[in-house]
């Protein structure tokens, strides 16, 4: 059975302390020996209250030189969004094929789950690198954790509506009807309402399984594309996958972040760093089978090489959308954090102030690993 998807939150919460808390508080449903294991992420209220404290007296992180192995490598720590699966393969690649190693770093992956405290951990110097997705970065940074996204590996969203292939929906405008299994106080389920693609659709709280489209062709489901699909074909029902970049929402995803206060100190080891990451994202997307065992070492959260594999395959296509080469993995451009800044203004996510260089630096992709377009590269700067 395949790794992960999105726990049913049990509440909207209010805007002061929910967004930080949507992607990584609330964590999803792990399968494991064949059963949807429920993580429910209660997130405490002095959990939350001391997050809120944090950012009241400043998140600058205190930062130092980074402590060296007995071989001269830098140590850092990287902390995942959740427990270590496809969507981190290409920072599983930089440790195990030694790329880490090339550009003198010393790299603990930290493995995230239910409540991962990524920001937490970020701006109070616990961890110097984490991954997150892009909404969450702008997230972040509306609860004053002022961290940016210095790659992102993962071009094209993974979220989707699943629906059944003998449902007859061919396009995420034809839900109409339907009754959709999603978690309300998501960016996604906001954005198609504003959209319209939820008109005349009865949303409700999304189960954590697939239960509910396996039985009845009428039902849809958020999902990720690397995920919930192969447990439907493990069930027997051919799915549709209706991506929700193809409507519009589309942020990047598995981004590698730091806190804007460690670039300003550790310029040259955010810089290999980056570098490293990119490596290691081309090396997955050629070979992931190393990796994926590490992986699945890693995981002990009823993880099989079998999803790894589904997962890998998926993700070349999101990682490399059309014809886009391997040497420019990782890119990110003005125009997209801009358009994704907008949309969450749009939606009251974030406050009109918040301006995409504010969340995400790409001078450390060069032309050598990532970008070999001048176009691409003029994206990148921020007008």
């Amino acid at each position: 059975m395949p790794g992960y998807t999105d726990v049913k939150e049990t509440q909207r919460w209010p805007r002061g302390i929910s967004a930080y808390f949507r992607r990584t508080a609330f964590g999803r449903n792990s399968i494991k020996n064949g059963t949807m294991m429920n993580h429910n992420a209660v997130v405490p209220l002095s959990v939350a209250m001391g997050f809120a404290i944090l950012t009241s007296v400043g998140c600058s992180s205190r930062t130092s030189q980074p402590s060296k192995t007995e071989d001269g490598l830098d140590k850092v720590s990287l902390m995942l969004n959740w427990y270590p699966e496809a969507e981190h393969g290409g920072f599983y690649a930089a440790r195990e094929h030694g790329i880490f190693e090339k550009y003198g770093l010393s790299v603990e992956i930290v493995a995230g789950g239910p409540n991962a405290p990524v920001a937490q951990e970020l701006v109070t110097g616990r961890v110097q690198f984490a991954v997150g997705n892009a909404d969450d970065v702008l997230l972040f940074n509306q609860q004053s954790a002022n961290v940016v996204a210095l790659m992102a590996p993962i071009q094209d969203t993974p979220r989707c509506i699943l629906v059944r292939e003998d449902s007859g929906v061919m396009s995420l405008d034809g839900l109409a009807g339907l009754t959709l299994q999603a978690n309300e106080g998501r960016p996604f389920v906001d954005y198609m309402r504003s959209e319209g693609l939820l008109d005349n659709v009865n949303v409700v709280p999304y189960s954590g399984t697939v239960t509910g489209l396996v039985t009845d062709k009428s039902v849809a489901i958020q999902a990720y594309s690397f995920s919930e699909p192969l447990v439907a074909q493990q069930e027997g029902v051919a799915t549709r996958k209706l991506m929700l970049a193809q409507a519009g929402f589309n942020p990047y995803a598995s981004c590698l972040i730091a806190t804007r206060s460690y670039l300003d100190e550790q310029d040259d080891v955010a810089e290999r760093m980056t570098k490293a990451c990119i490596e290691g994202w081309q090396q997955y997307l050629q070979d992931a089978e190393k990796s994926n065992r590490a992986i699945l070492a890693d995981n002990q959260h009823g993880m099989t090489l079998e999803a790894l594999e589904f997962g890998a395959t998926d993700l070349r296509g999101l990682c490399l959308p059309g014809e886009m080469d391997i040497k420019q993995v990782g890119k990110m451009s003005a125009r997209r954090w801009q358009e994704l800044v907008k949309q969450f203004q749009d939606l009251d996510l974030v406050d009109k102030s918040m301006k995409a260089e504010d969340v995400f630096d790409a001078s450390f992709i060069t032309s050598t690993s990532a970008d070999t377009s001048a176009e691409t590269a003029a994206e990148t700067v921020v007008e």
